[in-house]
């Protein structure tokens, strides 16, 4: 439990708030908490990113190409991260083997949560141009 929730807490257990008054305290500090999965975002202040981007283009001259834009919100993301740490060990290694087959070098049994904030942090615009055909970017916002 943060310490701001602590401290809200203890002012209602000593009636120095309401009850609605520390629920919507409560609700504050969550949403400021949840805004990009980490309360402080980055050193500057700055809340964290919120979605993960994955922009596909035409190249310049390609009238052919598909368009694609996906938003992802990085809550999703992390909340599927923290559901993957409940898959039993015998499964993991089975899925850990397809991924292997399939030449995705990704292992679930040395995986850390912290490891996904870490990327978050570091990941700036990606752009990717598939000879000449594509171009798809990568990032988050």
């Amino acid at each position: 439990m943060s310490e701001e929730k602590r401290k809200i807490l203890e002012m209602l257990a000593d009636k120095k708030i309401s009850v609605d008054d520390a629920e919507k305290l409560l609700a504050a500090v969550s949403d400021r908490a949840g805004e990009g999965g980490t309360a402080s975002g980055d050193a500057s202040g700055k809340p964290g990113p919120k979605y993960l981007r994955v922009l596909v283009e035409p190249a310049p001259g390609n009238k052919e190409g598909d368009r694609v834009n996906i938003r992802v919100p990085l809550n999703l993301v992390r909340a599927g991260l923290k559901f993957a740490s409940y898959i039993p060990p015998q499964v993991r290694d089975k899925v850990n083997s397809e991924l292997k087959d399939k030449g995705v070098p990704f292992d679930l049994n040395h995986f850390d949560p912290r490891d996904i904030e870490a990327l978050l942090v570091h990941l700036n615009d990606l752009t990717v141009e598939v000879e000449g055909k594509e171009k798809v970017r990568v990032f988050c916002e």
